[in-house]
Order: C-alpha cells, then sequence, then structure tokens
C-alpha cells in the first residue's frame, strides 16, 4: 500500500511528459522556420562558400 502511494504521489512522470511537450514544439518550430527561409539561407551560405574559394585565386574586384 505504501509503494502505491509513493507511485501516485511521484511527480517526475508529469515533469518528464511536460519537457517531452516543450522539446516537440522547439522541434516544430524549427523545422518550420527553416523551411521557411531554406532557399535564402541556402542562397546566402553558397555566396559565401563562393568569396571563400575565390580568396587568393583571383584578383580582387571592386563591388
Amino acid at each position: 500500500m505504501r509503494e502505491l502511494r509513493r507511485f501516485l504521489s511521484d511527480e517526475s512522470g508529469p515533469e518528464l511528459v511536460e519537457w517531452a511537450i516543450v522539446t516537440v514544439i522547439l522541434v516544430l518550430a524549427t523545422v518550420l522556420i527553416l523551411g521557411a527561409i531554406g532557399q535564402q539561407l541556402t542562397a546566402m551560405y553558397q555566396r559565401i562558400l563562393d568569396l571563400l574559394r575565390g580568396i587568393g585565386t583571383e584578383p580582387a574586384q571592386p563591388q
């Protein structure tokens, strides 16, 4: 009987569920945000990569 009372009063289970829900919300938000800005982010990284590859291979041109 004492074990049953201890089990019912243990609050670590609901806290774990709360953290799981928060984690799922954060993951979904991250996926949605990256999906929304994915193409612009990819283009920006590609420009940076192109600039880094061009360092030292051709003379600098004014922009």
